[in-house]
């Protein structure tokens, strides 16, 4: 995608979900910055902290043998663009670290090489899914 707009972002996104829950590999490599880090707060309070190579093994260790379409609820609580800088706000309900969880994922973008790309999440886990 690109457009450096709100809709456009937000279409990224949908991209990145897609590709995740089907450990797309070729596709995440695309989508995520070579500088990504994820931040992850678990809903004990720990925190994991992830790069580019080890949020991919988490992914395909996460969704193996799991249908992708059973995993793509999401709410949008958030697209902003500010010239090459991209925030979104969602919330998912997908099976990290076990069963199927709420997280809040607040997602930072840069417009790099043409593109959109991933270089920061930082994501809270919410311990009830029906919360949503």
């Amino acid at each position: 995608m690109t457009e450096k707009t709100e809709a456009a972002l937000r279409t990224r996104i949908e991209e990145l979900m897609h590709a995740g829950v089907r450990a797309d590999r070729e596709k995440l490599d695309a989508l995520y910055h070579d500088d990504l880090q994820i931040l992850f707060l678990g809903a004990d309070g720990e925190l994991m902290t992830v790069d580019k190579q080890g949020c991919l093994a988490m992914l395909e260790q996460t969704f193996k043998d799991k249908n992708p379409d059973d995993h793509m609820w999401a709410k949008f609580h958030a697209a902003t663009v500010s010239g090459d800088r991209g925030h979104v706000l969602i919330s998912r309900k997908i099976p990290i670290g076990g069963p199927e969880t709420l997280i809040d994922l607040s997602i930072d973008l840069v417009f790099e090489d043409g593109r959109w790309q991933v270089v920061r999440e930082v994501n809270f886990v919410r311990p009830d899914a029906k919360a949503a």
